[in-house]
């Protein structure tokens, strides 16, 4: 950045190293603090920023003279950034949730807080860059984005392995998903391309078309056929619109379509590819992205009618920042056609319209689409048309490939930065160098202000970024230890963390839960005192959180296992009831979310109404008959009944349909139920599973041989 006056100089450094850092972000990959992905990269940036904000609010009030502020009330598409910013402001005050709105979770490293600053990132970059440093910060992105790409050759590759974790297919290198590493490098791509025809120097010219080749490979390897799709819409414009009207350049858009339409055709015609191609791993992993079959049948199809549902609504504002999961919970609906179980707790709408507007409502859409129109229309006006058309094809390329996904905190960060520099490319808005006569040395309030916004900084840097850190990687590390069968350690991490509050208190009790779940198979014989710890632990969340629909879904059922576990009559009378409660509460949140009839099912085994049982289970089939869990409930409610031979049908089809019959957890749910009915006969071969898979479970040993002995064995 290139420097103010000679007596700021030293403050243009700062921004430039502040900066500098916030573009290192997207490669960076540091456990545990930077897990899940984005949310180590959002503490950092959100960070940096405030320090940028806090000096240049001292800059503005004392040294104002020495700003070539530039004229802000003209430039439309400040008014139309302006207009998302104050849309997405209201959606949060008004949300659902709106301390969830605020701060969203470590999983997705999203929430309004954050999105605030990628607007004061735009805007910051556009008041202080000067048109040299817009180049020296692509082109610092472009080497980063060669970094990150490298990073998911070697995975997807095999290459070190000790270091990076080796993936199959589809790579997500640094950014945790590899739809997200697409869409990423589709941002930086364009710009690659407008370089490195404007460059005549030789070497730096081939360097943008090695780094463009880089990316085109990466993307490819990706396998993100939303990112396949923006990049060829992207570039069928960039060359039609071209600035130099050249014939070849229209024959290469055509060819360009042709090419790919065929391959498209051929990777869905051909029963059977030659043995070279069999062989290759890229085409492999390619083709089966490029299968129409498939395309036809992705659920998301299903998840955005449910987004559509969910936005009717609450079509003013929707539902807040952060909480799309609210809406899709209350209108899911698992009869919709290919929507299958893996996509039952949605967070994202994977489509930018149904994500905005569930986010920030109708307003919010009419908000977004302004700001994409006006900034193309404003980038019509610049004088530089080629930079102009690879900024253009960049916004198309984004915006097609967001219909089919969603952003993170890299993609953001450059689709800010080009909204920044699309704002400094219009010269009628750039400010003028003429002296201000501005009285800079400020009364008392301008150092009241300073003052106070100081506190507020180091108390925004500390309880809303290095605690929450902090916090962050204890879970991570605990999380570790529970995997690696450290259940006391981890445990011991997590209760120290419980104690340190912060925005994360229901984050933390969520993760918590599914630690116990891990130990749970290790350690069964600690499993009733997990279930009490977590009953207590998401009593506190369901606090912060009440429309976390999987809380009360939690509740429920491990209140069912307490109660199954007690035997004072009046204790386990009592936990029924809650139990009951909490499910209904759950059933309020998604009144078609089958996993709260399964555990409807569990409870009125408990209480032995075997009829109600089998009457939730066939309510869950209703709702869809390809989920194994509903027939494996049916089953254990039929042999409750007494009814074995179709109970064992169902138990098969279960098993079919994907539920993990033979686990140790459903052998006891089987020994339980035969057990009941004192089916010895049944029992018996449950146990011998029971014993070769848990060896040394004397319990297991002692059933079997009093199961024998009743059957004369």
């Amino acid at each position: 950045m290139t420097k103010i006056n000679n007596k700021s100089n030293w403050l243009s450094w700062v921004y430039k190293i502040g900066f500098y850092i916030i573009l290192t972000l997207p490669v960076v990959v540091i456990p545990p603090y930077f897990f899940p992905p984005d949310w180590g990269k959002t503490i950092v940036f959100r960070s940096i920023m405030a320090i940028l904000l806090f000096l240049f609010a001292c800059q503005f009030l004392f040294k104002k003279n020495e700003l070539n502020l530039p004229k802000l009330k003209e430039n439309k598409a400040i008014w139309a950034l302006s207009g998302l910013f104050i849309t997405y402001l209201l959606s949060t005050i008004f949300a659902v949730d709106t301390n969830f709105s605020l701060w969203g979770s470590p999983y997705r490293g999203g929430g309004f807080i954050n999105f605030a600053f990628y607007f004061a990132f735009a805007i910051l970059a556009f008041i202080l860059f000067k048109k040299e440093d817009w180049k020296k910060a692509f082109d610092f992105s472009i080497f980063i984005g060669v970094l990150v790409s490298f990073l998911g050759i070697a995975q997807y590759f095999g290459w070190f392995n000790k270091v990076l974790l080796a993936v199959p297919s589809r790579p997500p290198s640094s950014m945790g998903n590899p739809d997200l590493l697409a869409l990423y490098l589709l941002l930086l791509f364009f710009i690659t391309i407008v370089n490195s025809i404007k460059e005549n120097r030789t070497w730096l010219k081939s360097t943008y078309a090695v780094a463009l080749t880089i990316f085109a490979f990466t993307i490819l390897i990706t396998g993100s056929r939303a990112v396949y799709l923006g990049v060829l819409i992207g570039a069928v414009y960039f060359l039609l619109a071209y600035p130099k009207k050249l014939k070849i350049i229209k024959i290469s858009a055509a060819g360009i379509l042709v090419l790919l339409a065929g391959i498209v055709l051929y990777a869905n015609i051909a029963t059977q590819y030659p043995n070279f191609l069999q062989k290759n791993k890229i085409f492999t992993s390619v083709a089966s992205r490029l299968s129409i079959k498939t395309l036809i049948q992705d659920p998301r199809f299903a998840a955005w009618q449910i987004g559509l549902d969910a936005l009717k609504a609450r079509p003013l504002l929707g539902y807040g920042p952060e909480n799309f999961s609210v809406g899709f919970d209350k209108f899911y609906n698992p009869t919709l056609t290919n929507l299958n179980a893996d996509i039952a707790w949605y967070d994202k709408a994977h489509n930018i319209i149904l994500q905005t507007g569930n986010e920030a409502g109708v307003l919010g859409i009419i908000a977004y689409l302004v700001l994409f129109i006006v900034l193309f229309w404003q980038l019509q006006n610049i004088e530089d048309k080629l930079l102009a058309r690879g900024i253009q094809a960049t916004l198309i390329g984004y915006f097609v490939a967001n219909l089919f996904s969603f952003d993170s905190f890299s993609t953001y960060l450059i689709f800010f930065l080009l909204i920044g520099y699309s704002l400094s490319l219009d010269s009628r808005l750039r400010g003028n160098d003429e002296k201000r006569n501005e009285n800079d040395k400020g009364g008392v309030y301008k150092k009241i202000i300073i003052f106070a916004l100081f506190i507020l900084l180091i108390i925004f840097l500390w309880q809303y970024n290095l605690v929450p850190l902090q916090i962050n990687s204890q879970i991570n590390t605990a999380e570790n230890l529970a995997n690696a069968k450290q259940c006391g350690q981890a445990f011991s991490i997590m209760d120290n963390a419980l104690l340190q509050h912060s925005f994360l208190d229901s984050y933390i009790r969520a993760k918590y839960i599914l630690f116990e779940k891990t130990c749970s198979e290790f350690f069964p014989e600690n499993n009733l005192a997990y279930t009490k710890k977590g009953i207590e632990l998401i009593n506190e969340a369901v606090k912060i959180q009440p429309l976390y629909t999987r809380y009360w879904i939690y509740l429920g059922t491990l209140t069912t296992t307490l109660a199954n576990n007690t035997d004072d009559a009046s204790t386990k009378n009592d936990l029924i009831n809650r139990a009951d409660y909490y499910l209904k509460k759950a059933l309020q949140l998604a009144p078609k979310h089958q996993e709260i009839f399964t555990g409807e099912v569990s409870l009125q085994i408990v209480t032995e109404n075997y009829k109600n049982a089998k009457d939730y289970s066939e309510k869950c089939i209703a709702l869809n008959s390809n989920l194994g869990d509903c027939y494996w409930e049916l089953g254990l409610s039929e042999i409750y009944l007494k009814n074995t031979i179709d109970a064992q049908k169902n138990i098969l089809l279960a098993g079919q349909k994907g539920y993990r019959t033979e686990s140790e957890a459903s052998l006891d749910d089987l020994a339980n139920a035969y057990g009941k009915i004192l089916d010895y006969q049944n029992l018996a071969p449950i146990f011998q599973k029971l014993v070769a898979i848990n060896p040394n479970n004397a319990q297991y040993r002692n059933y079997l041989n009093l199961v024998n002995s009743k059957l004369r064995k």
